[in-house]
């Protein structure tokens, strides 16, 4: 074979690797709040109050990071331990912990999320500082990493509701 035809077969290999990359990571990424239930829920004034109080109900005390997830299996939620991990030892000193809570497991939560994985931030007065996804973008890996913003919506002196992020896509998985 000439140099040509082998780099010509290579150009054609590469461009089909690639096209083949580039639809699975379109199907991939998904709306986090595809049917609006979060948007709708949090432009009601009292949604801030009635969600943790929903946390309380399920078990969830101030001070925590809730991690949230249900029953099935989900690749993306694997996609977000490194920030969870890096989001847990950061606000550890603040005096956040890290809890997991299924979405299968407590409805009153599912009729305002219906895609995971998800993170809400409680601080030590009870009051939701988060609501919303680690991280955006394809395979949430490759996309916006939203934990400086995490960490300032759980750690800034001054409260005024929380910070919901319902308007982006990356990799969720439906509940």
């Amino acid at each position: 074979m000439s140099q040509r035809t082998i780099t010509l077969i290579v150009a054609v290999w590469a461009l089909g690797i690639l096209s083949l990359l580039g639809i699975a990571s379109v199907n991939q990424i998904k709306p986090f709040d595809p049917s609006m239930l979060l948007a709708q829920a949090a432009s009601d004034p009292q949604f801030d109050s009635d969600f943790t109080h929903a946390l309380t109900q399920a078990g969830v005390a101030p001070g925590t990071l809730v991690h949230m997830v249900s029953n099935g299996d989900c690749y993306c939620d694997q996609l977000t331990e490194s920030h969870r991990r890096e989001l847990s030892g950061e606000l550890a000193s603040a005096g956040y912990r890290l809890q997991q809570l299924s979405l299968a497991e407590h409805p009153d939560l599912s009729r305002y999320l219906d895609h995971y994985p998800a993170l809400a931030v409680i601080d030590g007065a009870g009051q939701l500082r988060y609501l919303g996804p680690y991280a955006i973008g394809y395979g949430c890996f490759t996309g916006k990493n939203l934990v400086a913003q995490i960490k300032q919506a759980a750690t800034s002196a001054q409260y005024y509701g929380a910070s919901i992020n319902s308007g982006v896509k990356g990799c969720f998985c439906a509940v």
